[in-house]
């Protein structure tokens, strides 16, 4: 078994070893990932999937903070649990599932509560992910993770639909493209980016190449403020507005307020709805019904696909070659749309 480098540096053996991601994202990026301390907190259905892969990516450091129980029902939505594990901690049982994927991450555990943890706990990483999380403790986490500049992922399921909230504070990514006839210009994009810096080199093989390094400027709000001035006037063509999903209304309303009835979700939704600049008319009734029936639930093959989503994004950042996540994104499970929407 090979050694945990400590160094964050990468060796010859994993260089080989991740010689396929190198060609895809980079050395600086694949460095980037073995120096980098995540904090995962609940390793759900979800929180499984995040795992797998960011380990098998190559992240550097990984801290695992989970409390729960695994229960009857958690058997058929996470791969690494098996019915004799009932009655003990996720994180027990989970940990050394997690570490074979990938001998070489430095992996640690923790059955302490959420709750329990201060600032100085979180002081030590530089990226949070978080799943299974009501409203308050997202925006105490989010307050925690603003306040010592640590980016931070938030994701959670509701059956067939799921979200993800991204607060990278402020970030700037580097993207490099060919030019084309039209010179890309400096200035504002959308309400939360704008291109910062525009910079050309020639290919060295072939002088017709031209291509732009674009720097942009990625902001973001805390979840609070996103929930509360959250609106899609102006940044959305008609076409869009017409095509948004029920999902949109519905998730932004269930994680200001949790419902008591289907009823009162419904009315909630409306008035996010009026918030949100969009028609009445996008609320479908099939879908508050089910959206109702199957809050919170976890269902795997939802759970695959935002996890790969969050631990792309991961990526991403880390190798600063992309335009990261911003800042809310919702996916449908029935008509398979996932949109990004920037609140």
């Amino acid at each position: 078994m090979s050694q945990v480098n400590q160094t964050g540096k990468l060796t010859a053996d994993e260089i080989a070893l991740y010689d396929r991601q190198i060609r895809l994202w980079g050395l600086a990026a694949q460095a980037n990932m073995r120096s980098a301390k995540v904090l995962l907190i609940n390793i759900g259905s979800i929180g499984t999937e995040i795992s797998k892969n960011i380990v098998l990516s190559g992240i550097g450091n990984l801290c695992v903070l989970d409390n729960h129980i695994v229960r009857e029902e958690d058997l058929g939505c996470q791969f690494f649990l098996e019915k004799k594990d009932v009655g003990k901690l996720k994180v027990d049982v989970c940990s050394p599932k997690i570490k074979d994927l990938n001998p070489r991450v430095n992996l640690t555990v923790d059955s302490d509560s959420l709750a329990n943890k201060d600032e100085l706990f979180f002081k030590q990483f530089d990226l949070i992910v978080a799943t299974e999380l009501r409203k308050d403790q997202i925006t105490e986490l989010n307050r925690i993770s603003r306040k010592l500049n640590i980016s931070l992922y938030v994701t959670g399921s509701n059956g067939l639909f799921s979200y993800i909230f991204v607060d990278l504070i402020e970030f700037v990514s580097e993207e490099e493209k060919l030019k084309t006839g039209r010179t890309t210009l400096t200035g504002e994009i959308s309400s939360n980016r704008t291109i910062i810096e525009v910079d050309t080199r020639v290919d060295d093989d072939d002088p017709k190449k031209i291509f732009e390094t674009i720097k942009t400027r990625n902001s973001y709000k805390p979840f609070d403020d996103m929930l509360q001035t959250a609106t899609l006037e102006g940044k959305l063509t008609k076409r869009q507005v017409k095509r948004v999903n029920s999902i949109v209304p519905l998730t932004i309303s269930y994680l200001t307020k949790i419902p008591s009835s289907v009823e009162e979700l419904h009315k909630n939704t409306l008035s996010t709805c009026d918030k949100l600049g969009i028609q009445s008319s996008t609320l479908k009734d099939e879908y508050i019904q089910q959206f109702y029936k199957q809050a919170n639930v976890e269902f795997a093959p939802v759970a695959a696909i935002i996890g790969g989503a969050v631990a792309q994004d991961v990526i991403n950042i880390l190798g600063k070659r992309q335009s990261p996540l911003n800042n809310f994104i919702v996916f449908d499970g029935i008509t398979l749309e996932m949109p990004i929407y920037e609140l």
